[in-house]
C-alpha cells in the first residue's frame, strides 16, 4: 500500500472536499481518500503510487491548486 498527501490551495468547505475526494476515485484506484479543508490536505491509500502528472491535472481541472506531492 502507498500513502500520498497531496496539499491544495482553494479549498473552502465540506463541498470542496468532497469534490476533490470524488474526483480522485473517479480517476485513480484507491483504497481510501480524505480532504481536510483546514490542513489544505488530501491523503490517498492506493495500492500503487499515483501519476502525479495526472493528479495535478485532476486538481486543477476542479479549480484548485496542486502545491505539494508526497509519497510513503
Amino acid at each position: 500500500m502507498t500513502t500520498t498527501t497531496l496539499g491544495i490551495e482553494g479549498m473552502a468547505c465540506s463541498m470542496c472536499e468532497a469534490h476533490i475526494n470524488d474526483a480522485i476515485r473517479k480517476n485513480f484506484s484507491v483504497k481510501r481518500v480524505k480532504s481536510n479543508r483546514r490542513k489544505k490536505t488530501c491523503v490517498v491509500v492506493s495500492q500503487n503510487q499515483l501519476d502525479e502528472t495526472k493528479v495535478r491535472q485532476v486538481i486543477t481541472d476542479l479549480g484548485y491548486e496542486l502545491v505539494s506531492y508526497a509519497y510513503a
